[in-house]
């Protein structure tokens, strides 16, 4: 079974209440398996014009990404972050 991944590219326009959407989501994150495999301090732009951050985590397969993302608790925490940030999400299988 291939692992699973969201990238997340991120720009906070509200910080207070994107804290509650990162609290939140961060929880869900843990109960779900994921694990944040890249420092997104640590990005060096090269080309193009990315969000402002950048992160990835890692799940167990492909398909336990597809449930974190579809579950009705994520749904509810994706409404905390309505205004406090533009962002883009990806799900995507490992190659292996």
């Amino acid at each position: 079974m291939t692992k699973g991944y969201l990238i997340a590219q991120v720009t906070v326009t509200n910080s207070e209440a994107y804290f509650r959407y990162a609290k939140a989501a961060g929880d869900l994150l843990k109960n779900y398996g994921a694990r944040l495999i890249v420092a997104p301090e640590s990005a060096l732009i090269k080309e193009g014009s990315p969000k402002a951050r950048t992160a990835i985590f890692e799940f167990e397969s492909f398909d336990k990404a597809k449930e974190f993302w579809d579950s009705p608790e994520y749904a509810e925490a994706k409404v905390l972050r309505s205004g406090a940030a533009e962002a883009d999400f990806i799900l995507i299988e490992g190659a292996d």
